[in-house]
């Protein structure tokens, strides 16, 4: 679906939107209206920090800034998440 009816749907549902790649890269945008966050970037999988010679799991934070490009408004993949 469009990135329009993705984000209506995401409302209604109370869900996340994401495109294939971004799913497979553990990242999902949450639509929201308020003011000072607009979509919000959440990650979906940990990542790898090496800490004092010892790895660890590390969960990225949440970003509210995404700057999208032509072709992610144009894209007919979004899916909910």
């Amino acid at each position: 679906m469009n990135i329009i009816e993705a984000t209506k749907k995401a409302l209604e549902e109370n869900k996340a939107i994401t495109t294939p790649e971004d799913k497979d890269h553990g990242m999902v945008f949450i639509p929201t209206n308020s003011m000072p966050l607009g979509i919000v970037i959440v990650p979906t999988k940990t990542g790898i920090e090496k800490s004092g010679g010892t790895y660890k799991e590390k969960w990225p934070t949440a970003s509210k800034f995404w700057n999208p490009k032509a072709k992610d408004i144009l894209r007919n993949d979004w899916e909910l998440y």
